[in-house]
């Protein structure tokens, strides 16, 4: 059986609120502080719980990729101020071909973070040989009646990767819940 994983991403604030909506998704939810520490929880909730078939992750972000604890995320490429906790999409690759994380064949991965359409996800995408949604630009909760209400908008629009290469925009709205 195929597993659904909510990552709620800490050390760089709002975990509060990154808690909320993971755990609105009804998954299994996951809150790593590190890039490291990501792929060690994907490779757990994989070996005991079967493939991953769908990723929703709730961080703030940045064209690089997922922030958590300062320069300790998950990234497309290295940078300088990187520390050793930080992890990177060949090292998803690593673990995928070590058979440490399997997913699903086409597995989506569902980014709610601003500004990760473009370089990130088309190398996230072609690394989980699936499809990666992303806002280009800002993305923001809808609210109605002072709650979420399970909707994202992307400032520009949400687009959607399919094995290294854009595929198509689902619009401005994305659903999470």
């Amino acid at each position: 059986m195929a597993i659904a994983v909510a990552v709620s991403a800490h050390g760089y604030g709002d975990e509060g609120a990154f808690d909320y909506r993971a755990h609105r998704t009804g998954h299994l939810v996951i809150k790593p502080r590190s890039g490291k520490e990501f792929l060690e929880m994907l490779s757990d909730v994989s070996r005991s719980s079967g493939p991953i078939e769908l990723v929703k992750i709730f961080a703030h972000s940045y064209p690089r990729g997922i922030i958590m604890t300062n320069w300790s995320g998950f990234y497309d490429e290295p940078g300088p101020e990187d520390t050793p906790a930080a992890a990177y999409i060949k090292d998803l690759e690593e673990f995928i071909q070590k058979g440490r994380i399997k997913f699903s064949p086409n597995p989506r991965w569902l980014l709610f973070g601003c500004n990760l359409a473009g370089n990130f996800s088309e190398k996230l995408s072609l690394c989980i040989a699936g499809t990666v949604i992303s806002p280009r630009g800002d993305s923001y909760p809808e609210i109605a009646g002072k709650a979420e209400t399970g909707v994202f908008i992307a400032v520009e629009r949400w687009e959607a990767y399919v094995n290294g290469r854009y595929a198509y925009s689902p619009g401005k709205r994305l659903r999470a819940w």
